[in-house]
C-alpha cells in the first residue's frame, strides 16, 4: 500500500505474471508431492503387475484389491499391522505424558542442578539415534528382552525433545496461574493437572503427531531388536517381503498399508501443529 501526495492510500494492483508464476510453482510442488502417493495407490490397485512402466496409469482398469489379499496370505502382515499399532501408541503416550511431567519440572520446578541436568539433556539431543544403538542392544540382551515389546517401547518411553518442547510452552505460560492455583489451595501435582497441562494440550498434540509417525515409520531400530516374525513392525515385515523378491504390486499394497495410519493421524491432528509450535515459542 502506498501513500499519495494527497495523504490518500492507494492499493496495489495485483501483478497477474507474478501470480501465476506463483500459481504454476504451487501446482508443480503439489504434483511432484502428491504423484508419487498416487502411483502408489494405483500399482497396488493394479491385477497382475509384477513390474512398474511408466507411464503409469492412474486409474486401473480393473481396480482389483489382489495385491492386498496376497499380502496378507503370504505374510504376518496383519500381525505386523498390530505391532506397529501397539508400539507407536503406547510409546506416544508414555512420551508425551514423561514429557510434560518433565517439561514441567524443568520450567517449574526449583531444585538443585535444574539448569545443569536440562543442559546435559541437550547435549544427548544432539547425539544421533544410530549412536545410541549398540549400548540399548546390549543392554537389552543382557536383560533377556530382544524380541519383546518392552525391548520396542521402552527406550521411546521418554523423550528430550519432547521435554524441551513441552518446557517451552509451560514457560510461555504466566507465572499468575500458579499463584492463583496456590492461593486456591492446591498442591504441586494438582497445579500441574488441573491448571498448567490443560493450557499446553495443543503442543502436546504436537508431540503426539511427530512422535506416533516416527515410532510409526522406525525401521533400523526395530530391526535391530527383533529377529521373529512375529515380533517385527510393518516397516520392517515389509522391508523382509521386498528383500524376499516381492513384486511390484505386493510392495506397493504394503507402503499403502504404512502409509495410512500416519496420513489419518496426521489430517486429524494438524490443526494443532502449527499452533502448538507457535505457543512453544522459544522463551527461555
Amino acid at each position: 500500500m502506498s501513500v499519495s501526495e494527497t495523504g490518500s492510500a492507494s492499493v496495489e494492483k495485483p501483478n497477474p505474471i507474478r501470480e501465476t508464476i506463483i500459481y504454476i510453482l504451487m501446482a508443480a510442488v503439489a504434483i511432484t508431492t502428491v504423484g508419487p502417493f498416487l502411483i502408489m495407490l494405483s500399482v497396488s490397485l493394479t491385477q497382475n503387475i509384477r513390474f512398474i512402466t511408466f507411464p503409469v496409469e492412474l486409474i486401473p482398469s480393473p481396480i482389483t484389491l489382489e495385491n492386498f489379499q496376497t499380502l496378507f496370505a503370504r505374510t504376518d502382515a496383519l500381525r505386523w499391522l498390530f505391532n506397529s499399532v501397539y508400539v507407536a501408541v503406547i510409546s506416544t503416550v508414555g512420551g508425551v505424558i514423561t514429557s510434560s511431567m518433565a517439561g514441567f519440572a524443568f520450567a517449574r520446578g526449583d531444585f538443585w542442578g535444574k539448569n545443569v541436568i536440562f543442559a546435559l539433556f541437550l547435549g544427548i539431543l544432539i547425539m544421533p539415534d544410530t549412536a545410541l544403538i549398540v549400548p540399548q542392544f546390549v543392554v537389552l540382551s543382557q536383560l533377556g528382552l530382544v524380541n519383546t515389546y518392552t525391548a520396542l517401547i521402552g527406550p521411546w518411553f521418554a523423550s528430550i525433545f519432547g521435554t524441551f518442547l513441552l518446557r517451552q510452552a509451560y514457560l510461555s505460560i504466566p507465572r499468575d496461574y500458579d499463584d492463583a492455583a496456590t492461593i486456591d489451595g492446591a498442591n504441586l501435582w494438582q497445579s500441574w493437572w488441573q491448571v498448567l497441562m490443560p493450557q499446553v494440550v495443543p503442543a502436546m498434540a504436537t508431540l503426539a503427531v511427530l512422535r506416533f509417525m516416527g515410532n510409526w515409520n522406525s525401521f533400523f531400530y526395530p530391526m535391530i531388536v527383533t529377529s521373529k516374525s512375529d515380533m517385527r513392525t510393518l516397516t520392517v515385515g515389509l522391508g523382509t517381503v521386498a528383500r524376499s523378491g516381492g513384486d511390484a504390486g505386493l510392495d506397493m499394497a504394503g507402503a499403502v498399508l504404512g502409509f495410512l495410519p500416519t496420513l489419518l493421524v496426521f489430517v486429524l491432528m494438524q490443526r494443532y501443529i502449527i499452533r502448538g509450535i507457535s505457543l512453544s515459542g522459544v522463551k527461555g
